[in-house]
């Protein structure tokens, strides 16, 4: 058995609910701020927890929180770094002044749109850049794997088909990279949690939010939104699944970290998988909802390509002058995703997109087997 890093117990009574802490002792605290029904809660966290602990033994063990029960999106890294979360997931692009690497890595998602290559592409170089591990090491949270979202497109409570339409709209964005693009075709980024965008939506306070199709159905957003802009904007795959307390990360051996990582990979194609079908069932099932498909203007779609072509070539400019990141330190982040994005594209091509074991197999291989646990991260 690993030593208990953070007892229950002391969470328990951190957050009110010490009459609960003796049926939880002996168990770690995973948090996830997503709600139960996203895939990232369903097999990042719920299964995966499920699956360590059965390989485990039981000897590594969670308490699952989701939906911001525990710790809201924008506190992540400080209950990852406090103990208040043994591993949580948190979104990167909530947080550009503490991890402004990885904010540059962020902006780089235009690149590409395909969920596995996006994922395991940007994993990849999270785990070997130096200047991204390094804030990590600044923050207090040991990276332990990566993601990737499907395609954003806008989801709309009005009707938004051309330029002038747009104009002047609060749309809720997750990052830099997305606020830019709103500002240049002529409306107001929003930087809300993802979990806000219903109720914005409801409410009025936005009239559009970017995010994947899937999440009209495992979050009812076409409820509020009845209207999607048949327009990709790139793929979402900032911060980390997995960030761990670095206290937990050294009391454990390098087979239990093994195993952690082995479960991530799973856990990585499977939430992949269920996005793709969630996406299609989606699609299906929104006529029934009275959610409309809109084909983009053309002069929104030139103003939209016209910003992807510039906006790649200022961004080490554009990160240095709102980051502060050393524009050396950016061009590097760009070429070791691009060239990231290349192999990975090779290593799935001819796959089914749905074949769990092989996408697991590649990606256990190529990438979590490459690095190496019993020093990892380096000191």
């Amino acid at each position: 058995m690993i030593s208990k890093t953070r007892r229950t117990a002391a969470l328990a009574l951190s957050i009110g609910l010490a009459t609960a802490a003796p049926a939880l002792a002996e168990e770690y605290v995973a948090n996830n701020f997503l709600d139960q029904n996203h895939p990232f809660s369903v097999y990042d966290y719920t299964e995966w927890a499920k699956n360590v602990g059965e390989a485990t033994n039981g000897d590594i063990t969670f308490k699952v929180f989701l939906g911001g029960s525990l710790i809201p999106a924008r506190s992540t890294l400080q209950g990852i770094r406090d103990g208040l979360a043994t591993v949580a997931y948190h979104a990167g692009t909530y947080t550009p002044s503490e991890l402004p690497v990885t904010n540059v890595l962020a902006d780089l998602s235009l690149v590409n749109s395909d969920i596995y290559v996006s994922m395991a592409a940007s994993t990849e170089v999270s785990f070997h850049n130096p200047d991204i591990q390094a804030e990590y090491k600044k923050v207090g949270v040991v990276y332990g794997g990566g993601y990737s979202t499907s395609p954003y497109l806008l989801l709309c409570r009005t009707k938004i088909e051309t330029l002038d339409d747009i104009q002047g709209k609060r749309l809720r964005m997750p990052g830099s990279l997305w606020a830019r693009w709103a500002a240049a075709v002529g409306a107001v980024p929003v930087n809300v949690p993802s979990s806000e965008i219903f109720t914005g939506l409801e409410r009025g306070t936005l009239d559009c939010g970017v995010n994947p199709l899937e999440s009209l159905q495992s979050r009812s957003w076409w409820d509020v939104a009845k209207y999607v802009l048949d327009l990709p904007l790139g793929v979402y795959y900032s911060g980390p699944m997995w960030g761990y307390n670095p206290e937990f990360w050294a009391g454990l051996s390098a087979d239990q970290r093994k195993i952690l990582f082995d479960k991530s990979a799973l856990a990585m194609v499977q939430s992949s998988i269920a996005y793709m079908k969630n996406t299609k069932d989606a699609a299906d099932k929104m006529g029934g909802h009275g959610v409309q498909m809109v084909k983009p203007g053309p002069e929104l779609v030139a103003r939209s390509n016209e910003f992807i072509a510039n906006d790649a070539k200022e961004l080490a400019k554009l990160a240095h002058e709102n980051l502060k990141v050393d524009p050396a330190v950016s061009n590097r982040v760009v070429e070791e995703y691009q060239a990231a994005v290349a192999k990975w594209t090779e290593l799935f091509k001819g796959l089914d997109p749905m074949d769990e074991k092989a996408h697991y197999e590649i990606l256990k291989k190529e990438l979590f087997d490459k690095v190496d646990v019993a020093s990892y991260p380096a000191k």
